[in-house]
């Protein structure tokens, strides 16, 4: 099983889980005091952040992530930006959701999952691309950012495809914030039960 089919897998099984905190667990502060608001702000900026590495990571790998090796742009500063860019992401869900529980479960369950999937993925770089990937590990961390790494092709040929999906998800995400405002809501209307104030 290739290392994105693992992943993909894993991640389903924390589906339910994720799911339940979601729309089952509160934080114990006010949902109008400063604190939810400070943290809900600190939210959106990681999920920002995640999104954009993810973003600029598909401009140069999409659709090419098993064809060549790539090491320019966020690749030429550390060997993982993706999944740097995943991590990020998943603590602002977890934040802006104002939920600690989701920020548990993305720390306890989503990085090792991806830690797995980056050695599974590493070894087939190594095995496809030999001496080159040897050399490329050597020079680029795995996940310490070195920006005096830096490097990139004035001119880059991207994926359609892996944009379009990348926009897509993008939407997506960028819809959790109010998802999370409307899951408030049917609580304090009493439509969803709060079953554990975290």
């Amino acid at each position: 099983m290739s290392a994105c089919r693992l992943r993909i897998h894993l991640l389903r099984l924390i589906f339910i889980p994720v799911f339940f905190a979601a729309v089952f667990v509160r934080p114990s502060w006010h949902m109008e005091s400063t604190t939810a608001f400070v943290v809900e702000i600190i939210g959106y900026f990681f999920i920002l952040i995640g999104l954009t590495i993810r973003i600029w990571c598909t401009f140069y790998i999409g659709g090419r992530k098993n064809i060549e090796l790539i090491t320019t742009g966020p690749y030429s500063i550390c060997r993982n930006p993706l999944y740097i860019g995943t991590f990020i992401l998943a603590i602002g869900i977890g934040l802006c959701f104002e939920n600690l529980l989701i920020l548990l479960l993305a720390l306890v369950i989503i990085i090792p999952v991806h830690m797995i999937a980056i050695q599974m993925e590493e070894n087939h770089l190594e095995a496809v691309f030999g001496e080159q990937y040897r050399l490329y590990k050597q020079k680029v961390s795995k996940f310490l950012p070195h920006f005096s790494n830096y490097n990139s092709p004035d001119v880059l040929k991207v994926n359609v495809r892996a944009i379009r999906q990348i926009a897509v998800d993008a939407v997506g995400i960028l819809l959790l914030p109010e998802i999370e405002d409307l899951l408030e809501l049917l609580h304090r209307q009493g439509i969803i039960p709060v079953l554990w104030h975290l």
